[in-house]
């Protein structure tokens, strides 16, 4: 099986898994206990806490360990309910669901041009006095559009007005600095970069209510039993991600060089120049997205038509439908790329869509 859907979970870094199973006896402690099981336990969750913030240019005790970056983004929108706050109307369904099932005084959208980005200026013009959050994601999951987060964070930087980032497609692809993108929060989760799933951050600068009440762990924050195995994964992978970008950088680029060469009859979601090396959206006007995904799926190659949160149901990309239209939406389809991706499995994959193409070509 060939796998190009990153974007919904990347395959797993089998020899960071190897290290935990080796180590098995340092895991198995409760980390908020004092005899040795715990300090073990506890040695290892506070060494990758040091990673991640060290990556992310943050202080230690500003970094909060939560199941991933659906609960870190609803942990951010449950301490502004009752506000207003501006959003895009591209965001992760984690934000866009969240907000619909809360209570919000005012809640301004803003839409992306053709190239899936949205323009800051949109952001900024509708601020007031009213306005308490700004939340915009880094790099949207079914494009891989680069949102002018910079930017908004820049704008922003004075004012007292939160600014929360979901940066989860931008782990490994880009440098995360909290600093330089002047956020307030920032949410991420582990299994983009091959760590193992359910296990997330939020970055927080400052003071915030809880989601999830309990013990005392995450400093009083986030109750629940500690995920050491979880934490030893994320920042395990991280480290390993940053050296990968230009191989995902020269898969995508070969696999757009096959469909140029071929004179394939494609037009891309987005914009090349100004998306994450990892996300590729193909628009294929000669065959529908359900079509394809089921005929690539039995020819053993793994690719989605957007978002994974809204597996199951097929229905066209509400995001290439902001971008476009809603019969575009219903002809395009996602690859993404990763670590474990090969020139010979762009090959493969391509062989597999050309003869589809040639074969509708002659219909």
């Amino acid at each position: 099986m060939i796998y190009f859907d990153y974007a919904a979970t990347s395959l797993k870094r089998k020899e960071i898994f190897e290290e935990v199973i080796e180590n098995f006896e340092k895991f198995n402690g409760n980390p908020n206990s004092l005899h040795s099981y715990g300090r073990d336990s506890r040695k290892i969750m506070d060494e990758s806490r040091r990673i991640i913030s060290k990556k992310l240019n943050a202080n230690f005790n500003e970094i909060y360990f939560t199941s991933g970056a659906s609960e870190s983004n609803n942990t951010v929108l449950r301490n502004f309910e009752n506000t207003k706050i501006i959003t895009t109307s591209i965001e992760h369904d984690s934000i866009l669901n969240s907000i619909k099932n809360m209570n919000f005084k005012d809640v301004i959208y803003v839409n992306p041009n053709k190239d899936g980005i949205i323009d800051s200026c949109d952001v900024i013009k509708n601020i007031d006095e009213n306005t308490k959050l700004v939340c915009v994601m880094f790099v949207n999951n079914e494009t891989g559009a680069i949102e002018p987060v910079y930017e908004i964070g820049d704008y922003l930087k004075d004012k007292k007005i939160h600014f929360h980032i979901d940066a989860t497609q931008a782990l490994g692809h880009f440098d995360i600095d909290v600093k330089k993108l002047h956020c307030d929060s920032l949410s991420l989760s582990g299994h983009k970069i091959g760590g193992i799933n359910g296990f997330g951050i939020l970055y927080w600068k400052g003071k915030f209510s809880n989601l999830i009440y309990g013990g005392e762990q995450e400093r009083e924050k986030r109750g629940g039993t500690s995920f050491v195995i979880g934490s030893f994964t994320m920042a395990k992978a991280i480290e390993k991600a940053e050296k990968e970008r230009e191989h995902i950088k020269k898969i995508k680029n070969y696999f757009l060089k096959k469909l140029n060469e071929n004179k394939f009859d494609y037009q891309i979601n987005g914009n090349t120049e100004k998306s994450s090396d990892h996300i590729l959206n193909l628009y294929l006007p000669w065959v529908s997205t359900e079509f394809l995904l089921t005929y690539m799926d039995l020819n053993s190659i793994a690719v989605s038509a957007g978002s994974a949160c809204s597996a199951g149901s097929l229905n066209p990309s509400k995001v290439i439908e902001k971008m476009y239209n809603e019969e575009r939406a219903k002809h395009s389809v996602r690859f993404s790329f990763g670590f474990k991706n090969t020139t010979d499995d762009v090959d493969e994959a391509f062989d597999v869509l050309k003869k589809l193409f040639e074969k509708r070509k002659n219909d």
